[in-house]
């Protein structure tokens, strides 16, 4: 029989060995920029012209016009159709996956302005948040836009639990010749570490030139940036737990290769550090998977295994959309994945545990299927019209529960929110409470620009009140995994 995601019941089982780094990465990037450089020409020219233009300005002139050179019912018809299309946005289709009611609920509270507003600057992106001692402490991305500039700066401010109104800056870094994004932040051994990737300043693409890092201990003094890691590699993820000795231990999940080619190979990394700087494949190698993951986030049980989730974006040999990993306790270098990709697509995934054994995944989330080209078509054709398709779709905010397997298999639940919000970072502020933040666009003197904002969230167990918000509760049954004998 088949799951609701139509993929085969049978013993999930990780693939033989997982596939090195292969060949010559440089040469590798140079033959596969064909697709990235297609896809964001593509999306990037209007996407700039659409950012900057002052929308009331533009319909105006398009009414007027269409009046003085066509005709006055044409204009009518203008305004109809503008009509239309505004009502054609209010409409909820059908969800791909079946409804689930169960008992997690969330409360989208009030929102906080972090980032600052700099005209020339609009885009406040690639958020990390965390605590400090007494204090939370926020690192973002500020450029002229979403897409690569030499302009990008780094900006690292601070707050307080009791004031989430005021955020001070303390410390901003800028090459002038680099795109500085994917920040990420986590404390070790009384350290605050800030971990950033380097970026040719082409807006036709993201082509990663290295990481970097700095620490402080005092958030006054910070380290001159040193580069780290391999050439290419973006960390997404990193984690801090006490090893058997009580000895903390910084877990990384990252990435290198040619991310977005046309002949795109990515391989994630699983690493770990005793000193924030210094990393160590966790099994006897680094690489885990090999294929089109890109952004992979993860969360370790309360026995100590993990759980992560890693978004299939360029597609391999298991299909397009997400991937679910698993490895024991005894054995993190080891991951198990699906034999089949979910097809939907957890953009932004950020996963975290709550107390107890629950798992949170907070991810972007489109109704439709990401693998929307046919599989039998060749692989470059659908990496573009998967992505291009993709793009043109409505997007919403997601909180998903991952249920650990019982005699049905592992099952993801899921709560949309009601607008395009891609949750970034989590920190968790009690037993059911939240402070996350995420990238919205608000518009300011007829722009459009990114600002940080954050929300105070309660989760409720079990639900005794209902919120304003659209709930939709999704249970996606997943088989177990299980280790080829």
């Amino acid at each position: 029989s088949s799951s609701s995601l139509g993929l085969s019941r049978v013993s999930w089982c990780a693939h033989g060995c997982v596939c090195g780094v292969s060949g010559d990465l440089t040469a590798a990037m140079a033959k596969g920029l064909s697709l990235q450089f297609f896809c964001l020409s593509f999306i990037m020219l209007p996407a700039e012209a659409i950012i900057h233009a002052n929308y009331k300005l533009c319909f105006s002139v398009l009414l007027v016009g269409t009046a003085y050179f066509v005709s006055a019912g044409a204009a009518i018809a203008v305004l109809i159709g503008a009509l239309f299309s505004v009502l054609a946005t209010c409409g909820i289709g059908p969800f791909s996956l079946p409804r689930y009611c169960g008992p997690l609920d969330v409360f989208l509270g009030r929102s906080y302005r972090a980032s600052t507003l700099t005209p020339d600057q609009t885009a406040n992106n690639n958020v990390s948040l965390t605590s400090f001692g007494d204090k939370l402490v926020i690192a973002y991305r500020k450029a002229d836009s979403h897409f690569a500039s030499q302009n990008a700066k780094c900006v690292v401010a601070t707050g307080s639990a009791e004031d989430l109104e005021t955020w001070n800056i303390i410390w901003e870094h800028s090459t002038g010749e680099d795109d500085l994004r994917e920040m990420l932040l986590f404390e070790l051994s009384g350290k605050l570490f800030l971990y950033y990737a380097r970026l040719e300043p082409n807006k036709n693409g993201f082509v990663a030139r290295s990481m970097q890092w700095t620490c402080t201990s005092d958030l006054k003094t910070w380290k001159k940036p040193e580069d780290v890691g391999r050439v290419t590699e973006i960390a997404w993820d990193i984690k801090v737990q006490k090893d058997s000795s009580g000895q903390e231990v910084a877990y990384k999940a990252s990435y290198i290769g040619n991310h977005y080619a046309t002949n795109a190979v990515v391989t994630v990394l699983f690493e770990q550090s005793t000193d924030g700087f210094t990393w160590s494949p966790v099994g006897e190698k680094a690489e885990v998977y090999t294929g089109g993951i890109s952004e992979v986030s993860f969360a370790f049980t309360a026995q100590g295994d993990l759980v992560a989730v890693g978004r299939n974006e360029d597609g391999d040999r298991t299909g397009f959309g997400s991937q679910l990993f698993f490895a024991r306790a005894g054995d993190l270098g080891h991951w198990q994945h699906l034999p089949v990709s979910m097809p939907q697509r957890f953009d932004f995934p950020r996963m975290m545990r709550m107390a107890g054994d629950e798992l949170l995944l907070f991810a972007r989330y489109a109704r439709q299927s990401f693998a929307m080209v046919p599989s039998w078509m060749p692989m470059e054709l659908q990496r573009i019209g998967n992505i291009l398709l993709y793009s043109c779709l409505p997007k919403g905010g997601a909180v998903y529960r991952i249920v650990p397997p019982d005699a049905k298999g592992w099952q993801i639940d899921m709560e949309g929110l009601p607008e395009d919000m891609p949750f970034t970072p989590i920190l968790q502020r009690g037993r059911h409470r939240l402070l996350l933040s995420n990238e919205a666009a608000r518009r300011r003197r007829g722009r459009v620009g990114d600002c940080q904002l954050l929300f105070d969230v309660p989760f409720a167990r079990p639900v005794d009140l209902r919120s304003g918000l659209r709930h939709r509760h999704l249970r996606v049954p997943l088989p177990h995994f299980e280790k080829k004998q």
